[in-house]
């Protein structure tokens, strides 16, 4: 089996100092492969250097979300506990010192559609960070993964 030439077409670059060559290849089943060639030195950095930006975007990531997930394990039922029982708002000053976001009709919006539980746990998840912070939990694992997406 192989790959029969279908197109190949040659067009200015980006910046227009070099050429880009477009290839599209078939075998005999009728799979297709694309592939491109950078013929210009200036364009080919640039894309190399985005490859490499989404590649370090993607490690710093997985690594939050590593440190998410080990905080969760960790520490999410300890939070949901200093939770439990509490009327609304009860719930609301402990969570907001009486003066962050959100103001307490908000919140009473929030957990009445989910639940204190649902919220709180919501919460937790999207800014665990914070959720740390608000108990002085100071967890060395978690605060090295986070120094370690830091440095990407």
């Amino acid at each position: 089996m192989s790959w029969e030439e279908m197109v190949l077409e040659t067009k200015p670059c980006w910046c227009g100092k070099g050429t880009i060559t477009y290839r599209m290849e078939m075998d005999d089943w009728n799979r297709t492969q694309n592939s491109r060639e950078i013929n210009c030195p200036a364009c080919l950095e640039k894309e190399n250097s985005e490859k490499a930006r989404k590649q370090r975007e993607e490690k710093r990531k997985a690594i939050h979300e590593k440190a998410k997930d080990l905080a969760a394990q960790r520490h999410l039922e300890y939070w949901l506990s200093l939770y439990s029982g509490l009327n609304k708002k009860a719930a609301w000053q402990l969570y907001t010192s009486g003066k962050d976001y959100p103001s307490l009709g908000t919140f009473y919006k929030h957990t009445k559609d989910e639940g204190l539980q649902n919220y709180m746990r919501r919460f937790f998840l999207s800014d665990f960070e914070d959720a740390l912070k608000k108990m002085n939990i100071i967890d060395l694992e978690i605060k090295e993964l986070l120094n370690e997406r830091e440095r990407i």
